[in-house]
Order: C-alpha cells, then sequence, then structure tokens
C-alpha cells in the first residue's frame, strides 16, 4: 500500500502522452476522459497517502511536479488546438512555476505546505473549465473566457489563502 500512491502519480505521467495525442489529433472526447482519469488518480493517490500513512518525502515532491505538468500541457494543447489563448499559457506557467519555487524552498526549510480546501477547490476549477472545453463543441469565446475568470479567480483566491497561512504560521 506504501507504493500505490507514487504509482499512481506514474500513472498520471504516462496519461500526458495520450492525452496530447487525443487533444492534437482532434479526438477531443478521448482527450477529456484521458483528463478526467489524471484527475481521478491525483485525488485518489493523495486519499490513499493519507488514509494509510503512506505519505513519502519522494511523493511530496513527485506528485505536485506531475499535476503541473499535465495542468501545462493541457493547456498548451488546447491553444495549439484553438481554444486558448496564449495569455492563459502564461498566467498557468507563473502561477506553477512561483508555487514549485515558493514549494521547494520552503521544503528545504523543512516547511511543508499541506494542500487546503481552497487549493482543491481550485484545482477542481480549473480540471471542470478544461473538461468543459474539450466536451463543448465549438465553445464561444465567451463561454471560454468565462470558464478562464473563474478558474484565474479561484487560482488567485487559493494563493491568497496559502499566503496567509504561511504568514499566520511564523
Amino acid at each position: 500500500m506504501k507504493h500505490i500512491p507514487n504509482i499512481m502519480t506514474t500513472l498520471r505521467l504516462l496519461l500526458i502522452p495520450l492525452f496530447v495525442y487525443f487533444a492534437l489529433h482532434n479526438n477531443l472526447i478521448a482527450a477529456a476522459i484521458v483528463f478526467i482519469v489524471a484527475g481521478a488518480t491525483d485525488v485518489m493517490d493523495g486519499y490513499i497517502a493519507r488514509k494509510f500513512n503512506a505519505i513519502s518525502d519522494f511523493g511530496k515532491l513527485y506528485d505536485p511536479l506531475v499535476d503541473k505538468l499535465f495542468q501545462i500541457t493541457a493547456v498548451i494543447c488546447l491553444y495549439i488546438i484553438g481554444i486558448l489563448d496564449a495569455w492563459i499559457i502564461y498566467f498557468i506557467v507563473f502561477k506553477e512555476g512561483c508555487m514549485l519555487i515558493v514549494g521547494s524552498i520552503l521544503y528545504l526549510k523543512k516547511v511543508v505546505v499541506h494542500s487546503h480546501w481552497y487549493g482543491k477547490v481550485a484545482t477542481s476549477v480549473f480540471y471542470a473549465a478544461i473538461f468543459v472545453m474539450l466536451i463543448t463543441e465549438d465553445i464561444n469565446e465567451t463561454l471560454t473566457l468565462a470558464l478562464l475568470c473563474v478558474v484565474v479567480a479561484s487560482a488567485v483566491l487559493s494563493a491568497i489563502g496559502y499566503i496567509a497561512d504561511l504568514i499566520v504560521k511564523k
């Protein structure tokens, strides 16, 4: 049971090329299914790790790295196929890059930032928005922009929550 969360994370990593293949070959329903399976493994590996005390130092770094890689890959693919504008790639890469840098610095200082409900909400909003964009044939710009505004707002609010937690801990 100890290694199952990291195995699930590896499965998620291996799903990235499959997602890319389906998305770039215009099989968006298959890409959406792969994306949701990846999201489900993200939820399940975290649950299993906490429930069965299978949290590892490796998993603390590996899981978020794979999550960020999948999310960045998804927005790049949606940009390439014309669903998203480039600005959302910049936002996601900046956000995820900041999270990786700050998380790594804190980890080196022996400060572990645990996930909170607002981080989980932001991730769920991201997955839901991408899923809707993948399954909605001929999605219009207004709906896409509305979904992206919700993604950006939830990400910013989540970041504020994490920053507030770090300030309170000091």
